[in-house]
């Protein structure tokens, strides 16, 4: 019984530890691709802008805690979760990993855009 307690424990901990799966460059709520709010899950919006081909999931912002885990809030359209990254092969296919200034903070952040 106390084996298959760990075991249950080491598994939900696994799976927790990989990150929100709804933030990534397939991501329903920040990061993948989308042609209209209605393709983002949780209340996010899609951003449809030169910046973003075929578009992407995004939630609004007005500080790092309210965007989910592998996203950061900079101050593009007023506050936006986009995508972090440390290199281009961390985003979609069209986009660049570029620094942009993060809402309310003095640095900035790697994100994915075009």
């Amino acid at each position: 019984m106390l084996i298959r307690t760990i075991a249950a424990t080491l598994v939900l901990l696994a799976a927790v530890g990989c990150g929100d799966g709804g933030v990534g460059p397939e991501g329903d709520v920040v990061g993948g691709s989308c042609t209209a709010d209605g393709a983002c899950a949780g209340g996010s919006r899609c951003l449809v802008e030169s910046d973003f081909p075929d578009g992407t999931c995004t939630v609004d912002c007005t500080s790092q805690d309210d965007c989910p885990g592998g996203s950061i809030c900079v101050q593009e359209n007023g506050g936006t979760c986009l995508l972090a990254c440390e290199a281009a092969d961390d985003c979609r296919d069209g986009y660049a990993c570029v620094e942009k200034s993060r809402l309310g903070a003095p640095d900035g952040a790697l994100v994915c855009m075009s």
